[in-house]
Order: C-alpha cells, then sequence, then structure tokens
C-alpha cells in the first residue's frame, strides 16, 4: 500500500470515530455551494433552509447515522472538502494515527461533559448544534459557572485542535 493510501485509510478511521464536524459540535450551519444540487440533496431528503437566498443546512446533519454519512456519495462540496486540523496533522505527517486519536478521544470527552451538564441544566434540545444549546442555557442562567468553563475549555480545544483558519 502506498503512503498516500495508508494515510487515506487512517484518515477514513479518524473521521468515522470523530464526525464533530456533522454532528453540531464544530458548525452550526453548512452552507451549499454553487455546484451543489438543491433538489438532489432536498430528494435525498436533506432539510435545507435558504437565508438570503442562499441554501443551508442546520447541524447536526440528519444525514449522519453514528458516525456515518448516510448520503456520503451525493453530500454537499463543503462536506467533501473539508478537512479539520487533525486531518492535515496526519496528512503532513506531523502526527501519528494513534495521536491524533488520543486528541479526538480527548475532544469527544470534553463535548461529552458539556453535553451533561446542560442535560443537568435542563437542556434536552438534542437536535440544535452544542453552541447554541449553550447559549439557551446561559441565556436564562448566569449561575452556571461550571458549564461555562467546560465550554469555554471545549472552545479551545475546537479552535486549537480542529478549526481551520479561513481561507
Amino acid at each position: 500500500m502506498k503512503p498516500s493510501e495508508i494515510a487515506a485509510a487512517a484518515a477514513a478511521r479518524l473521521c468515522l470515530d470523530c464526525g464533530m464536524c456533522c454532528n453540531g459540535v464544530l458548525f452550526q450551519i453548512v452552507r451549499l455551494q454553487p455546484g451543489d444540487s438543491v433538489r438532489e440533496l432536498e430528494s435525498l431528503g436533506l432539510k435545507l433552509s435558504r437565508k438570503k437566498s442562499a441554501p443551508y443546512f442546520r447541524q447536526p446533519c440528519e444525514k449522519l447515522i453514528e458516525c456515518t454519512c448516510s448520503i456520503y456519495e451525493s453530500r454537499p462540496m463543503r462536506c467533501r472538502l473539508f478537512e479539520c486540523r487533525q486531518l492535515h496533522r496526519l496528512e503532513n505527517r506531523e502526527a501519528s494515527e494513534e495521536e491524533i486519536a488520543r486528541v479526538i478521544e480527548s475532544a469527544k470527552s470534553a463535548v461529552e461533559n458539556v453535553k451533561t451538564l446542560l442535560l443537568e441544566a435542563g437542556n434536552e434540545s438534542l437536535h440544535l448544534p452544542l453552541s447554541e444549546r449553550y447559549d439557551q442555557v446561559m441565556a436564562f442562567e448566569s449561575a452556571h459557572e461550571n458549564l461555562r468553563e467546560a465550554m469555554e475549555g471545549l472552545q479551545q480545544i475546537l479552535n486549537a485542535d480542529f478549526r481551520m483558519e479561513p481561507l
């Protein structure tokens, strides 16, 4: 197997273990690109919204089942092109698959901590992105110091280890 094939297989395994780009942790919405077929995506059951006529869909993606995209072959262009910082590290041989898996597990642990605190605060809006759930709780109560600290810590992890700088 060629090094590029090995890296691609490792990237696929890591993505299937992570899913934060689709489950509402990293993003709130995904805007469609000019080459995306609104008609095809809607026929696949993706619920699209429009903001100033630009179609988008909300996160968590309803087509994500566990950590697998159920419309993978027909997914929107943004989904095809997105690579998190960890995939770039793998591609550039800055980190091994095992090192990246540990980063993912650490981030997922931080996500679960925030989700637990949100549930304890009474927020059960699992259909909303994590940041929107957080905002709902914090808009009405400021006494959730543990939640605020957990969310700030998670955002630091996501910004440092997963989100890419805008082009």
